[in-house]
């Protein structure tokens, strides 16, 4: 570096590796060089005009992961087991209600809504931010308990079946250590698929859930927010669109597929079932509509289409 002109620039010496004869440049450097420095320089492109990278040290340093980042990154090479964060780490996960809901029993819609909330909440998917409410007094430490991670903790007495696990006196959480777990895997075994399904929840922002709604009726539930562009307030500007796909296979209807879309302007529904059940649904919109009035929800759009590849009963 020979130089310093007054737009800051600086007015250097290029020499090649086996070039004897230096060719004068004018180019841009960190405002930290002065003169007389040497520095690396890579020749990048020609066009529109010559660049170059310039080379901290003699040497390229290749990056390096801390062990949590080497653990995180091995983790997600694992291939995803199939979602059911339910029963991810609890085999004698109950129904969501003992029976098939009756005809003029409202009150068991209401029950299966907050069986569903409570199944997603108590999954240990959100474990870390139930922790944070817990420090905070905003959550009991009975309720961490009956969460996977929970169930690890030496607050549990060695029962075979817990309904309401108690907290320890002055509510301290203690986690044991185990014979398995090392430095490098501070983890606990049992927690690995559920760490990686977490990080996957994290990447994606969609979220699967599959179990019994009551005794025999399996459900598979995945739920993802989208995002869309409103043109009235610019491109720039997004509304948030909840999308959450239900399948179900009942004994009087058969498969049926649902598809729902709430946002802004309420929400859109999808059902696609057999040519029969899908006129049993047609017939049955009435119900719908009161049904998400009731609730508050306008319904925008309203569509039922027979799938000829659902399985009929």
């Amino acid at each position: 570096m020979q130089a310093l002109l007054p737009n800051n620039e600086f007015v250097v010496m290029l020499y090649g590796r086996e070039e004897q004869d230096g060719q004068v440049l004018q180019m841009k450097l960190p405002r930290s060089a002065h003169l007389g420095e040497t520095f690396n320089l890579i020749f990048l492109s020609r066009a529109p005009k010559p660049t170059f990278g310039l080379v901290l040290g003699s040497q390229a340093v290749a990056p390096q992961l801390s062990e949590t980042g080497r653990f995180i990154s091995t983790l997600l090479q694992q291939p995803l087991p199939l979602p059911s964060v339910s029963r991810s780490m609890q085999s004698d996960v109950a129904p969501l209600l003992p029976a098939p809901p009756r005809e003029g029993a409202p009150g068991q819609h209401t029950q299966l809504a907050q069986g569903l909330m409570q199944a997603i909440s108590s999954s240990g998917l959100f474990y870390e931010f139930h922790l944070m409410q817990w420090v905070a007094g905003k959550r009991s430490l009975a309720s961490l308990l009956l969460e996977p991670q929970g169930r690890l903790s030496e607050n549990l007495p060695q029962a075979p079946a817990i309904a309401s696990p108690p907290a320890s006196p002055g509510g301290e959480l203690r986690l044991s250590a185990h014979p398995h777990q090392d430095y490098l895997n501070p983890l606990h075994r049992d927690t690995q698929t559920l760490l990686r399904q977490q990080l996957d929840v994290l990447e994606s922002g969609h979220l699967q859930w599959r179990g019994e709604i009551w005794p025999g009726q399996t459900i598979e539930w995945d739920t993802v927010r989208e995002k869309k562009d409103d043109p009235e307030r610019g491109r720039a500007a997004q509304s948030a669109v909840w999308k959450t796909s239900v399948h179900l296979t009942l004994p009087n209807l058969g498969s049926v597929n649902a598809v729902l879309k709430l946002g802004e302007s309420g929400v859109e529904v999808r059902l696609a079932a057999t040519e029969s059940s899908a006129a049993i649904l047609r017939a049955g919109i009435g119900h719908l509509v009161a049904g998400l009035n009731s609730a508050g929800i306008g319904l925008s759009s309203m569509g039922i289409e027979a799938n000829e590849k659902a399985e009929p009963v």
